[in-house]
């Protein structure tokens, strides 16, 4: 009997419809369209899922005239191999040297060029001069013959007194005629011989300076080989460079994707039967049905009998949940205390670290917290609490009675499971691929050891959480550990080492202090872009759904991508001053701004801006609609703080009952520098009196007259100015309050460019023989 029709689909290759992300997790919908079914059974593959899938979470669905009858889920080796999917490409690589030597050889040819055109106006005078010399001895060589028939013909006219029978007559006749052509012959020649010897010293000095000229020329088309032979040495050398860089950045791509390539990955093998009258079920692994939600195209039977044996078309649609990819949102606020207005981008911080590329899909942002942790979890019932007295001599086991027995067994099997919630197998299991032994030398090279832990990147991952519902449900927050950035991402530093999220020196601690809530996590430091487009926002019930707009491509990445949100816009910001000035002569600067938008914002870091001036990073709190939030910003250098040394007067007191008395003088100047802005600014100055734990101790406070005791918080007028004359009259206002605690508190306004002390005495009063002490 023949087996099922099988067809296998790799999951790089099926559409993404659509990824939502959660704070810790992500849900992905994938597409299978126009599967051919044949009649009767068939088997449908998907591999290549990452291996972070919750394979609990994996659920099929479709249309069309089948039924799903069985799902299974393997995790399974990743039967692809890694140089096949990335292959090498050194066609980027080839040398090009012969182009540049090319070049360099043509640069020292028009260097040389010069020097020959020298050499040719020399040559060509020294030929010359070789062609006048010729002549020369040409005509000295005339002379000489001349000179020599001379003597041939006194010889001959010597000889004539020994002979007989000469014609003397026509032997002188002959003799002056043969000598007077031989007398021409020499001027001939000795005139020639003059006339070339001028030429030739003409020529003489016009050789000299070609021959100097030559030399020069010689000497400088050295240079220029030289210079030209170190260009094209720089040049090799910048392209050994750039070559080395080229290496090293294929080497880091190949770490990049070592990170995100899985060594096995989850397969889901999917039996369908089709070419029946099918009714759908349920579609999840998990489910007790052993049917499938793969719904019918149309309610009618196949009336022909022909129609049974022809093949079948459905739809599939894929979804699963990976705890690898999440979002994070990141701020940026610039306030402007001129105008008391503020500005705030929120932004999306979205990060995937799966070994799946989503392409051209729809992604949404949710803020959901809600975990689902199994329906054997319900809500424990409190067991009574009961108490008894236990006599010195009866056993007793040491604790108290803070917490109960219950509370304490409780906690431990919570604390045991979020920690077991916590656990996530090892991404160094999960990812990574065989490498190159020169590949694998070259990142030992490029990346010291001590920079990398054990999961081979520079980036830790947010732990795994248990099973969750389809939904995308995340743990909470305390559960999950998120991402901190780390020495910046894959890519080397751009501007150093990048800091954790955080306040950067910016510290802030006050009533209006939230904890880390539900969603709180630590975000990845924001990379700056160019322009964002605002996302559609959807609030249902307790979670917060964002649409980015337009088609996005998520690719397997250690660092995240930055999306716009929203921008808000703040009014009435109230910008206040608070001074400690026993423990710092400073005033620390703070805003409260008001959340009048829609939107409820989830606690993380934001860069601050004040008028213009950036000041840092710091921790946003967790703001619904409506609610208000602070944010610090370091200290204002235009309110200068003194804090002088207490005065101190001491005296006794008491006729029948002796007593000691101390009177305490401390006093906060404050002076508003800021002249020219002509507004003031408000103040809130905190101090302090002892507060007794003995009632033989008694402290009054003196000044300011009137405080109440015991934590009463009505105000009374306080303040004198800080400077003398009669412009400083006008500094403002300031009423005080004494707290609980023995705290005193000055609600100052402080006109511009005036000042203002506040005087605190105070009065402790104890029994004479007593010493008074701070307690330990």
């Amino acid at each position: 009997m023949d087996g099922p029709h099988k067809q296998e689909f790799h999951v790089r290759n099926l559409p993404t419809r659509s990824v939502t992300l959660f704070p810790s997790r992500a849900q992905i919908v994938r597409d299978i369209k126009d599967v051919t079914l044949k009649p009767g059974a068939n088997e449908i593959t998907v591999v290549g899922l990452t291996p972070t899938v919750d394979e609990h979470s994996i659920k099929v669905e479709g249309t069309g005239s089948a039924i799903i009858t069985d799902i299974t889920v393997e995790l399974l080796p990743n039967r692809d191999i890694f140089d096949e999917i990335y292959p090498d490409s050194d066609s980027d690589l080839e040398k090009d040297g012969s182009e540049d030597d090319d070049d360099d050889e043509d640069e020292a040819d028009a260097a040389g060029a010069g020097a020959d055109k020298v050499s040719s106006a020399l040559e060509a005078v020294r030929e010359k001069l070789v062609a006048l010399r010729d002549q020369q001895k040409r005509a000295k060589e005339l002379i000489a013959s001349a000179e020599s028939r001379l003597k041939v013909l006194d010889s001959y006219a010597t000889s004539l007194d020994c002979k007989s029978g000469v014609d003397i007559e026509a032997s002188l006749e002959t003799y002056r005629k043969e000598r007077e052509k031989v007398f021409n012959d020499h001027m001939e020649g000795t005139a020639r011989d003059r006339e070339l010897a001028k030429e030739i010293e003409k020529l003489r000095p016009e050789e000299a300076r070609l021959e100097k000229l030559q030399a020069k020329e010689v000497r400088k088309a050295a240079k220029q080989k030289a210079k030209s032979r170190r260009a094209r040495e720089k040049l090799r050398d910048k392209k050994r460079r750039r070559d080395a860089e080229r290496d090293k950045e294929k080497a880091r791509i190949r770490r990049e994707r070592d990170q995100f390539w899985p060594r096995a990955c989850y397969t889901v093998r999917i039996s369908l039967d089709a070419g029946a009258n099918l009714t759908p079920g349920s579609s999840r692994r998990t489910s007790i049905s052993s049917a499938a939600d793969v719904q019918l195209a149309s309610d009618q039977a196949p009336t022909k009998e022909g129609e049974a044996g022809a093949a079948v078309a459905c739809d599939l649609t894929l979804s699963y949940v990976t705890s690898s990819a999440f979002w994070a949102p990141s701020y940026d606020l610039a306030l402007s205390s001129t105008t008391n207005t503020a500005t705030l981008c929120f932004d999306a911080r979205l990060t995937n670290m799966t070994s799946e590329t989503w392409s051209n899909c729809k992604v949404t942002l949710s803020t959901s917290q809600a975990h689902f942790s199994g329906l054997q979890d319900d809500a424990p019932a409190l067991v009574p609490w009961r108490l008894k007295l236990v006599g010195k001599g009866d056993r007793w086991d040491g604790l108290d009675i803070v917490h109960s027995r219950e509370e304490r067994a409780e906690k431990n099997l919570w604390n045991a499971a979020q920690h077991a919630r916590a656990q996530q197998k090892p991404r160094a299991d999960l990812f990574g691929a065989p490498q190159h032994k020169e590949l694998a030398r070259r990142s030992q090279l490029d990346v010291p050891p001590a920079q990398l832990n054990v999961f081979g990147f520079q980036r830790p991952v947010p732990a795994a959480a248990p099973a969750s519902n389809p939904l995308g449900d995340a743990p909470p927050a305390a559960s999950v550990p998120a991402p901190a950035m780390a020495a910046s991402s894959s890519a080397p530093p751009i501007f150093g080492v990048d800091a954790p999220a955080g306040s950067q020196g910016l510290s802030y601690s006050g009533s209006n202090d939230e904890d880390a809530d539900a969603d709180a996590q630590t975000m990845l430091e924001a990379m700056p872009e160019v322009t964002f487009q605002d996302s559609s926002f959807e609030e249902t019930g307790l979670t917060a759904t964002y649409d980015l707009p337009h088609l996005k491509t998520l690719r397997p990445s250690a660092t995240a991508s930055k999306q716009r949100v929203a921008r808000i816009a703040f009014t009435n910001v109230a910008f206040t001053r608070t001074v400690v000035a026993k423990y710092k002569p400073a005033a620390y600067l703070r805003a409260r701004l008001r959340n009048t938008s829609k939107l409820t914002l989830l606690r993380g870091p934001a860069g601050l801006t004040l008028d213009g001036t950036f000041l840092g990073r710091a921790t946003l709190p967790r703001c619904s609609a409506g609610d208000a939030f602070a944010m610090p910003l370091g200290v204002d250098p235009a309110i200068r703080v003194a804090y002088p040394k207490p005065e101190v007067a001491r005296s006794t007191t008491g006729v029948f009952s002796k007593g000691e008395t101390s009177v305490y003088t401390r006093a906060v100047t404050l002076v508003n520098t800021r002249a020219a802005a002509g507004t003031p600014v408000s103040l809130t100055v905190l101090d302090q009196v002892p507060v007794p734990e003995d009632e033989k101790i008694r402290v009054e406070v003196l000044q300011p007259a009137g405080l109440q005791r015991d934590g009463g918080r009505a105000g009374v007028a306080a303040g004198v100015p800080g400077r003398e004359g009669k412009d400083e009259l006008d500094w403002g206002r300031a009423t005080a309050s004494l707290r609980k605690a023995g705290e005193v508190a000055w609600d100052v306004v402080l006109n511009a460019g005036k000042s203002v002390k506040l005087v605190l005495q105070y009065e402790v009063s104890f029994p004479t023989g007593e010493r008074v002490a701070q307690v330990q």
